[in-house]
């Protein structure tokens, strides 16, 4: 390499930071013998002659010398710069060709790029000249680089038609050359094969197989683009779903094994996608499990995914791992969450869990509580048992029946005398929905959580959907919604809320309730908007019924009674 002049160094220190420069000056400089000079010249004229005619007429010759210099760096930057040239199209098209052609892979890159130069500023040339045919005919080149380069080439000069078209041969010859890419470049050719979709069940045999290596990746990118396109050419053949889980499972566990955060992230999210991993992933639940000293995002992402990973063998020792970041400022709304979904899989589970909300229900923080409410709720009603339906004899009841028959179906003619006599002869078959029991010490611990004043004021809409549910359970129940009317007035859907939660506990305790039943009715019917609808609604399912009013609550039937008809009865009245 030629020693540089200082003049020659100030010259080039002042091109690198972009000031104006005489022409004449940046001829000099690409006349150098330099090597680096030239590439430094060459990207600025590059990005200086739209700009400056004079520029481009100038240093044309230069270039087009320079295009068959012997150092390939010094060629693959002219044609670069030739590219841009505008009014020498021609001699640019003959420069690209040869480049693309070139013995050096470094000027089959820059003449790849060298097409989305010229066509940039002379389109109609560009494609008179032939050159997507010859991109085309660059993807079968040695370098996968230059693969790349050819199909983004591509990519830009068809954009309005819908870009590179992707048939049989050119998907099966691009994942055979796959593993030569690198990562980034192999995630996006497997993104573009997402364009073809195989016309046969042998040809998709075959692009499966060639799969087979991709799926055994270590790398997350292309493990992910792998399953996309996997998944996309399979979506008419589910089964296989089961197959490609056992195929990426040990790269999944070794990828998370590394415990590099943003990696990590990346898998857990797609895997949340993937539907049904419970059976594959579930013998492996501990590269799941969330660590103290993950970052905040990759904890709240392992909470959601943990669920997906339980089975009966693990659910209690998953849910003894995420208990302590129950009390974790970054993650405990997700870990509680994570708590009640656990709690579904199983009866142990479900007991572990409310055992566990006992202590967060007498946690000082409200967020704390407010979160175990939550989880509280999504445990029940998650176990609550709805029969299909219980209807009595399609045929109309008759007036004498056995003694057996009679003790047999007490309840269901208790029932049917509830509904409006204004129905047809056979009776709409009533859904029932049983609570199960709960800890008499979770019970405590709920009553107390609805009864502090903090809760109350921080999520009323919550504290009146949980004392509506487990109003049956909560002796408390009328006295701490009456604490709460004072909030009626902070929102109309909080006094509209007051409503439903003051019907919901009277069906269920009317001698305690019925008065301020009646009290909160008259209050919203006389407020217009939302509390006066749901006032109105309420009212008019009450004068159906007590089934009815229970049907539109969510109320269990269990407990409407005689007693309960005729609370209702004075209800309406006042």
């Amino acid at each position: 390499m030629a020693r540089i002049s200082p003049e020659k160094k100030l010259l080039l220190t002042k091109m690198v930071e972009g000031n104006s420069m005489p022409t004449s000056d940046v001829v000099q400089l690409l006349a150098s013998h330099d090597t680096l000079a030239k590439k430094l010249t060459c990207y600025h004229i590059a990005d200086k002659c739209s700009t400056n005619a004079d520029l481009a007429l100038l240093t044309a010759n230069l270039l087009l010398r320079d295009a068959s210099d012997a150092n390939p760096s010094v060629r693959s930057a002219s044609i670069s710069a030739l590219a841009a040239l505008p009014g020498i199209e021609e001699s640019s098209v003959r420069a690209i060709f040869s480049a693309l052609s070139d013995q050096a892979a470094m000027v089959r890159r820059a003449g790849a790029v060298a097409c989305v130069r010229l066509y940039s500023h002379a389109p109609q040339s560009a494609l008179e000249s032939g050159v997507i045919d010859i991109l085309y005919e660059g993807l079968r080149d040695s370098d996968p680089i230059v693969i790349t380069n050819c199909i983004l080439a591509l990519e830009h000069i068809l954009q309005n038609e819908g870009g590179l078209v992707v048939n049989k041969n050119i998907a099966m010859y691009l994942l055979g050359r796959i593993m030569q890419f690198s990562e980034c470049n192999a995630v996006y050719v497997l993104s573009l094969l997402l364009r073809y979709t195989p016309k046969t069940e042998e040809e998709l045999i075959l692009l499966l197989n060639a799969l087979d290596e991709l799926l055994l990746s270590k790398a997350s990118a292309v493990l992910v683009a792998t399953v996309k396109l996997f998944l996309h050419w399979t979506k008419d053949h589910p089964h296989l779903m089961k197959d490609m889980l056992e195929m990426i499972q040990p790269s999944v566990c070794k990828i998370l094994g590394r415990n590099v955060p943003e990696t990590s992230y990346l898998m857990l999210e797609f895997l949340s996608t993937l539907g049904d991993i419970q059976n594959i992933f579930g013998p492996h639940y501990k590269y799941f499990l969330v660590r103290a000293k993950d970052p905040g995002y990759l904890k709240t992402q392992k909470l959601k995914v943990l669920p997906l990973v339980s089975t009966e063998n693990n659910v209690c020792s998953l849910i003894e791992e995420v208990k302590p970041f129950c009390s974790d400022y970054q993650s405990f709304r997700g870990a509680v969450t994570c708590m009640g979904a656990l709690a579904q899989v199983s009866t142990s589970a479900h007991e572990l869990c409310l055992s566990i909300l006992v202590t967060l229900l007498d946690a000082p923080t409200e967020r704390l509580v407010i979160a175990a409410l939550e989880c509280l709720l999504t445990v029940v009603v998650s176990l609550q048992i709805e029969d299909n339906s219980i209807c009595i004899s399609k045929e109309p009841v008759q007036s004498s029946q056995s003694v057996g028959d009679a003790d047999a179906n007490e309840s269901q003619v208790d029932e049917s005398t509830l509904l409006p006599s204004s129905s047809a002869d056979t009776p709409k078959p009533v859904t029932q929905k049983t609570i199960p029991e709960l800890p008499q010490d979770l019970i405590q611990a709920v009553t107390r959580a609805l009864s502090r004043g903090t809760v109350q004021e921080t999520a009323p809409s919550l504290v009146l959907h949980v004392l509506g549910t487990l109003a049956p359970y909560l002796n408390s129940a009328p006295d701490i919604l009456q604490s709460m009317l004072s909030l009626a007035s902070s929102s109309e859907f909080i006094h509209a809320d007051l409503v439903t939660t003051a019907a919901r506990i009277f069906l269920c305790r009317p001698a305690q309730s019925q008065l301020l039943l009646a009290a909160i009715l008259v209050r919203a019917l006389k407020i217009p908007g939302e509390p006066a609808s749901r006032a109105a609604l309420v009212y008019s399912s009450l004068l159906e019924g007590p089934a009815d009013a229970a049907q539109l609550l969510g109320v269990d039937s269990r407990y409407i009674t005689s007693s309960t008809q005729q609370c209702e009865k004075q209800v309406i009245h006042e």
